[in-house]
């Protein structure tokens, strides 16, 4: 009888993750593909619940990565799925204490843009409009294709006394769950 408060353990801890989990905030995304002139472009909303924490990080002159993972697989019968794009579109977050805004850089492109509020900068980071992602001479017409996608973001650059004192720590990372769907032909 000493095993059943243990086995009572096990069996409620499916029951409580999802309260937990929600207590958290989860990550949403919804994402569609417009296709125009040969070119799939992935249009996506991501809403991002980002709570206190994630306040004093920007305030203490941390970085908040985002990512936006999208893959393309050629669905096989008799075999593992073949990859056709795997990408990722980063982009980071920062506080600007001088000017007192809200910076989202495009990683990859280097573009930046500033906000007032921290509301508007990550409504801003969740908007993604016709990204390029697949084009029709890549695609076998007489195959079907599934795309992934899914979002996330963690803790990026410290300021280097930060880093200096939080040298064992490797921040924190949340992800959203895949949302996959057959690419429209």
């Amino acid at each position: 009888m000493r095993f059943l408060p243990g086995m009572m353990a096990s069996l409620l801890l499916p029951l409580l993750a999802p309260a937990c989990a929600h207590a958290a905030g989860n990550i949403e995304v919804s994402a569609f593909v417009n296709v125009r002139g040969g070119v799939f472009e992935l249009n996506a909303r991501t809403i991002f619940p980002l709570g206190d924490d994630v306040r004093r990080t920007l305030a203490d002159g941390a970085t908040i990565n985002f990512d936006l993972q999208v893959v393309v697989e050629k669905q096989r019968r008799y075999w593992l799925d073949a990859t056709l794009v795997d990408v990722m579109l980063r982009r980071e977050l920062s506080w600007n204490a001088v000017s007192q805004r809200y910076g989202v850089k495009d990683v990859d492109r280097g573009e930046r843009e500033s906000y007032v509020a921290l509301d508007e900068a990550l409504v801003a980071v969740g908007v993604v409009n016709s990204w390029p992602v697949v084009v029709e001479p890549q695609l076998d017409p007489d195959a079907n294709y599934e795309i992934r996608v899914r979002a996330g973001y963690r803790r990026g650059r410290l300021p280097d006394a930060l880093r200096a004192l939080f040298f064992w720590s490797d921040g924190w990372n949340r992800r959203s769950e895949w949302n996959s769907w057959i690419l429209p032909r």
